[in-house]
């Protein structure tokens, strides 16, 4: 399954393997999402595979939404395809403990 987006009522769901060669796009998306909207809440629970260039990239994405005053939320702290990599490479910290 390749990488999607989906959006319905406010939440951007990702489905898919998220790596490193989906980073570039995923940037300049949620940018453009993030100059319109002060609050996004961002899915992750129904992706299958992440790699760590990914998850740094939205730990990234967690800190540029905080330095811009502009508030996000990751969820998928229950997705067992994306716990491992997010411990390993220490960003868990930045999934949301609240479900949506």
């Amino acid at each position: 399954m390749s990488l999607e987006i989906r959006e319905s009522r406010g939440i951007f769901e990702i489905l898919g393997k998220v790596s490193i060669q989906h980073v570039s796009a995923l940037n300049s998306y949620f940018d453009s999402i993030l100059e319109r909207n002060e609050n996004i809440v961002v899915s992750l629970e129904k992706v299958t595979m992440l790699d760590s260039a990914a998850a740094h990239f939205f730990e990234k994405l967690y800190q540029k939404s905080g330095k811009q005053n502009k508030v996000i939320s990751l969820i998928g702290r229950q997705n067992q395809s994306i716990s491992e990599i997010m411990n390993t490479t220490k960003t868990n910290y930045i999934l949301s403990s609240d479900r949506v």
